[in-house]
């Protein structure tokens, strides 16, 4: 049995933000916490790292939107993070001199749309007017535990039925569910007519998967991406003052001042399980052992407990486990230097305003179908889509003086077909620069550094395969089908008092809290100390009233 004297009423292991908001919201509950991780560092892939002195990087994730601002709160870090808005969020940069700037306003995208196409223009209003009202009702599914997906659809579709809402917002819903299971391509194509606004708006549908366009399922990503709530205006995302580690490190003086432990260096070789099937603690390295009164969270990937539970988990569940797709499909260059990087001569029109923005790199789905099928075989994109995140624009505080320092996400780099050794990270880096350098002059940059990250990278520090999100967010892998439908309740339900509180649970990755949220609101539903929840199909209908009002 774990040794008395490391006793707590619940262990959570990993310090990701997932793991951080559980504690945070357990402690403020009064249990005594203890939080476990093996890396030196807490935040997971939402932490701050140094890539050369003087300099501060995300590890991970650049922006924040799915993070609630009613979750800030409960978790203890309201007014402890300063939210920067990325408006416009992206500039598309299509090749020959054309770009799209997507903002959060739909009139002013409207106006840029209508340089394409008229007809387009319209439509994204209409577009917007969708997505918009499916948020609303994703918000409410996203903070609550996944349901039999019959019965959520009968409750929404009830809802939506309510004369007070009309028939069109009916309309909207069944078509927002269509476009949940379909491949953007065929969404996109049947919206819009110019190929400049698909290629505008696509990026959201491919961000983090190996996935191209015409991959079925990519519309749930779509949707996944156009939530944005952390800043509270509907649909804007945002850069964290000081970086995304700025939010990790709010969330564990939360957890520090409530009351909790956070232990970091220190790795859980194994789950300890007493006869009966049920959960008493954890085993650290070095053979100290810890004892859970109450319950174990595991919000590191769902892959890994597998290795820690050992022979207390059955062989046909271990190898479904093992079967989840988690091929990370991402890369990431960390780039610093002295002078200028400003569009070339063509892409001057934009303004010395670019950077505030994602700059995406998306000349077309045909560009996008290509560096998907190029990674399929070859593991490595030649053209790949980029999204330039030039941080010091926003916060000149990441770098020394004079200095700039830049985040470029890159798809496609594919975990499964590469070893990831120096000469792949420099063929990333290779084709990375080639590509900007058709866009971006970069004959002023001086002194330049570049750090690259592969899924190679983002595996060892925990996500086996590689996958940003822990697991892929691909149809098969959402909602009441994450990880495994007799798992998506939160609770690990072979063993008593385990619970699943990572990005592999429901509503998945990116930094949201949620799963965190929900897999601590699930233990302390077993405790009797919250009440059971369901979704609520009048909140659902109160969120969709105030969208028919525009509030």
């Amino acid at each position: 049995m774990p040794s008395r004297n490391c006793s707590y009423d619940a262990i959570i292991v990993g310090a990701g933000h997932n793991g951080l908001t559980a504690a945070a919201l357990l402690a403020g509950k009064g249990l005594s916490v203890l939080v476990v991780e093996s890396k030196d560092f807490v935040g997971g892939l939402a932490a701050n790292y140094e890539p050369w002195p003087g300099f501060t990087a995300p590890l991970g994730a650049y922006v924040l939107g799915l993070f609630p601002r009613w979750l800030m709160k409960e978790a203890g870090i309201e007014g402890r993070i300063r939210l920067v808005p990325r408006d416009p969020g992206m500039t598309v940069l299509l090749g020959e001199g054309k770009a799209v700037r997507i903002y959060s306003n739909v009139d002013r995208t409207s106006r840029e749309i209508s340089r394409f196409s008229e007809s387009d223009a319209k439509r994204y209003v209409e577009w917007a007017r969708v997505w918009d009202l499916a948020g609303r009702v994703l918000e409410e599914v996203y903070s609550h535990p996944p349901e039999p997906a019959s019965h959520l659809l009968e409750e929404i579709v009830r809802v939506s039925r309510l004369p007070v809402i009309g028939g069109r917002v009916e309309e909207y819903l069944n078509m927002a569910s269509w476009m949940l299971v379909s491949p953007a391509r065929r969404i996109l194509e049947e919206w819009f007519e110019s190929w400049e606004t698909r290629s505008a708006l696509v990026e959201d549908a491919l961000v983090g998967e190996l996935a191209g366009p015409s991959t079925p399922g990519t519309g749930v990503v779509l949707a996944h991406h156009y939530l944005g709530v952390s800043t509270g205006v509907r649909g804007e995302w945002a850069h964290v003052k000081g970086g995304m580690g700025a939010l990790s490190d709010a969330l564990a003086k939360s957890v520090v001042e409530r009351g909790g432990r956070i232990v970091l260096g220190r790795r859980v070789e194994r789950i300890v399980v007493n006869g009966p099937g049920e959960v008493v603690g954890v085993e650290l390295n070095g053979g100290e052992k810890c004892f859970a009164r109450k319950g174990v969270l595991w919000s590191a990937s769902v892959k890994t407990l597998v290795s820690a539970l050992r022979d207390h988990i059955d062989r046909t569940l271990r190898r479904r486990i093992e079967a989840l797709d988690s091929d990370g499909a991402s890369s990431k260059v960390i780039l610093g230097w002295r002078g200028s990087l400003k569009p070339l001569k063509e892409y001057s029109w934009l303004g010395g305003e670019i950077y505030r923005s994602s700059v995406v790199v998306m000349p077309g789905l045909e560009y996008a179908e290509r560096a998907y099928g190029d990674a399929l075989y070859r593991g490595i994109s030649r053209e790949p889509w980029l999204s330039i995140n030039v941080l010091t624009d926003l916060d000149p505080g990441l770098a020394p003086e004079g200095w700039n320092l830049a985040s470029i996400f890159i798809q496609y780099t594919r975990h499964s077909s590469r070893s990831w050794n120096a000469d792949d990270r420099a063929e990333v880096l290779d084709n990375t620069l080639n590509t900007i350098s058709h866009y971006l002059d970069t004959r002023g940059m001086r002194e330049v550094r570049a750090e690259v990250l592969t899924p190679r990278d983002y595996s060892e520090f925990g996500n086996p395969g590689g996958h940003i999100f822990q697991l892929s967010l691909k149809l098969d892998q959402t909602y009441f089908w994450r990880p495994l439908p007799e798992l998506s309740s939160y609770r690990f339900s072979p063993l008593k008092r385990l619970y699943i509180a990572g990005s592999s649970a429901h509503p998945g990755g990116g930094v949201s809290g949620l799963p965190g949220y929900l897999a601590a609101r699930a233990l302390l539903e077993d405790l009797g100390i919250v009440k059971k929840r369901r979704i609520d199909p009048v909140m659902i209908a109160r969120r969709l009233i105030g969208g028919v009002l525009g509030l």
